[in-house]
């Protein structure tokens, strides 16, 4: 188990998948990821724990949700936005979210020893007409192609089934995002159509949402 231990952010020089409230962006377990072998891809799985956040995990999750937006996002977000102060704009929104959670929050982190090298963020009976959401999904780049976004992904259904066992679930992609689209597809996830919308710092794309009709569908 990890303890007490505190968890760092992945080191810098290290890349990190990335999403969109508009937070689901990219493939969490491949594209653009360099390919592993089979037996390091079985041992690093082996090394990952699962845990639910906690307050003292703002810092790290912000730090790798602040760099896989900057990696992921040139030319859907303005730069002036991921340019800017962004670590401590993120920061203040996961302090808030972690030190004051609300009932039907989920935040699940994959842990490598100290590190922190993926989480998901899930809010159960979002919207009254789509169900339960999928907000956030990162994974740090070089521990792509470990199966970390498809585990998290079926925590986040694991969590939502029981709980919410009528609703369905839905995430935004970015249209022009492909790998990320297969991802979800291969989840079983299907594109409920394109929506024009404000990201954040104010740019507009269109995004798909990507849908499920039960949260046991995810968890399978």
């Amino acid at each position: 188990m990890v303890g007490r231990t505190s968890i760092q952010p992945t080191p810098r020089g290290v890349g990190a998948g990335g999403g969109l409230h508009e937070d689901q962006a990219v493939a969490a377990d491949g594209a653009g990821a360099p390919p592993l072998n089979r037996g390091v891809r079985q041992q690093n799985r082996q090394m990952i724990e699962y845990r639910p956040a906690k307050p003292s995990d703002a810092e790290a999750i912000a730090s790798l949700h602040a760099r896989s937006w900057r990696e992921n996002y040139r030319g859907a977000f303005h730069d002036a936005f991921l340019d800017g102060d962004l670590p401590e704009e993120r920061l203040r929104v996961w302090r808030e979210r972690l030190d004051h959670p609300s009932g039907n929050q989920l935040v699940q982190l994959a842990v490598d020893g100290t590190n922190l090298v993926g989480f998901v963020c899930a809010y159960g009976a979002h919207d009254p007409q789509w169900g339960s959401f999928v907000d956030n999904l990162h994974v740090a780049h070089a521990s792509k192609r470990n199966g970390i976004g498809s585990s998290l992904m079926r925590q986040a259904g694991a969590w939502l089934a029981p709980l919410y066992p009528d609703l369905g679930v839905y995430l935004w992609v970015l249209e022009a995002n492909s790998s990320a689209r297969r991802f979800y597809e291969r989840l079983g996830a299907r594109n409920a159509g394109v929506s024009t919308m404000e990201t954040h710092g104010g740019a507009v794309v269109p995004s798909c949402r990507y849908t499920w009709p039960r949260a046991e569908l995810l968890s399978a």
